[in-house]
């Protein structure tokens, strides 16, 4: 039998490696973005979330799809609302509201200069943090990914 409900959301984000908060928001963009803004499972999940502050943090996400609609340099590939699997697209995003959250300022302005131009980067900086700030509210922690980088206090590795 599938879960329904909450105990579905959270499975898809369980198998996909996410927290709660990366599977709420990706799932909530392909439900606003195919037309399902008036969703009772999507205002349910909002609520049990976000107690109170459901209606507002909703409301911060949608602003921030506005803004990212309007100041991205090209359209974003979705998924449609299944429960597996993220695009590239949805991916940066997840990390550009992750590096707003954890305060990474060179993160969060490469997302930014990558996502917008100059001219439309503002009103995009500001939905984001927006964004990111409600969700920190409420518990709702957007993990960055594994850096692709080396970490500087390792040593060198041999290679035999």
């Amino acid at each position: 039998m599938m879960p329904t409900g909450q105990a579905a959301v959270r499975t898809a984000a369980d198998v996909r490696g996410f927290g709660y908060g990366e599977h709420l928001l990706v799932w909530s963009w392909r439900r606003i973005v195919t037309g399902r803004v008036q969703c009772p499972v999507m205002a349910q999940e909002f609520a049990d979330a976000c107690g109170s502050d459901a209606g507002e943090v909703f409301l911060t996400l949608c602003t921030f799809l506005k803004a990212l609609a309007f100041a991205s340099r090209r359209q974003l590939v979705i998924r449609a609302p299944d429960p597996f699997g993220v695009t590239p697209d949805e991916r940066q995003i997840l990390t550009l509201l992750g590096a707003a959250q954890s305060e990474d300022h060179s993160l969060f302005q490469a997302h930014l200069r990558w996502l917008a131009p100059p001219e439309r980067r503002r009103e995009l900086q500001i939905a984001a943090r927006a964004l990111a700030a409600a969700f920190k509210a409420n518990n709702l922690l957007l993990a960055l990914p594994p850096s692709a980088t080396p970490d500087s206090r390792v040593g060198p590795r041999a290679v035999i």
